[in-house]
């Protein structure tokens, strides 16, 4: 039911993490924000791309680095005082299709190191419970394994009609109170849940319009996917597993990208009249 996790990236704190949860994959943490130290946050500066967007501060990602140490000393300190607040986010649209645009979010690099530190620990906490049908923005998986996965199951004969969804504005529309309630389950680390928190509820400045929406997850956060990742897990990955699957006389499965899914049945009444999913 879990992917394996390579494990050479992970520092030995964030490992002992991920064995426990595989010990218990029930546990509850009372201790993690003391994993989001200076290290992890300069962990987190040496992933970002080397020309990654700036926000609204102005400040690239090598005039930060030019005093490396010291900055991620007083991110740190404002980190472990509680003193930190997040800066407000860039929105940018990009050009799609059809005279369309999607909003994406641009934060501060400081912002960036703390959500790429905060989704590390949330990383080692939750990889070893995600499902095998889970394939979008987890570590070592890509859109081609879930292709690979859905021709798999075809080819075996597993399942024969296809159900293909798109949740819309997702990621705009998500529930943050039942977010912050799913990962409570998991989590009673009440630092790190109000740093969560801050990270969610960052203003958006788009244009000279300042907004601060109570729902949603901003595109573009590093941490944005893994949330929305968590949501899903929840209320669709083990939904379907344990509350639709077990229910139909043939065989079912889902596969999810993100906020992309298919769910393939075996028999075609279940996959266009089945009671046990319609409520979606």
């Amino acid at each position: 039911m879990t992917v394996a996790q390579k494990t050479e990236a992970l520092s030995p704190k964030l490992l002992k993490v991920m064995e426990r949860v595989k010990r218990d994959p029930e546990v509850r943490f009372t201790s993690l924000a003391h994993l989001i130290d200076e290290d992890a946050l300069k962990r987190a500066y040496q992933r970002l791309r080397k020309n990654a967007a700036v926000g609204v501060d102005g400040i690239t990602k090598e005039q930060y680095g030019q005093g490396l140490d010291s900055n991620v000393n007083r991110l740190h300190q404002r980190l472990k005082t509680q003193r930190y607040r997040h800066q407000p986010i860039l929105r940018v649209h990009i050009p799609k299709e059809r005279n369309k645009t999607r909003p994406i979010g641009i934060s501060c690099i400081e912002d960036k190191l703390v959500q790429g530190a905060v989704k590390e620990v949330l990383q080692a906490v939750y990889e070893p419970i995600f499902r095998e049908s889970s394939y979008g923005f987890r570590p070592h998986r890509r859109a081609h394994d879930a292709l690979r996965a859905l021709d798999g199951a075809l080819m075996r004969g597993e399942v024969n009609w296809i159900l293909e969804a798109d949740i819309q504005t997702f990621f705009d529309s998500l529930d943050r109170k039942k977010l912050m309630e799913m990962l409570r389950e998991r989590i009673a680390d009440k630092a790190l849940l109000r740093l969560i928190g801050k990270c969610l509820r960052a203003g958006i400045l788009d244009g000279e319009e300042y907004s601060e929406p109570d729902e949603g997850t901003v595109q573009g956060s590093s941490l944005s996917p893994l949330l929305g990742n968590v949501y899903l897990h929840h209320v669709l990955d083990v939904w379907f597993e344990q509350q639709v699957a077990p229910q139909l006389r043939g065989k079912a499965r889902l596969i999810r990208y993100c906020d992309d899914f298919v769910m393939m049945f075996q028999n075609e009444d279940e996959a266009s009249h089945g009671n046990a999913w319609t409520a979606l």
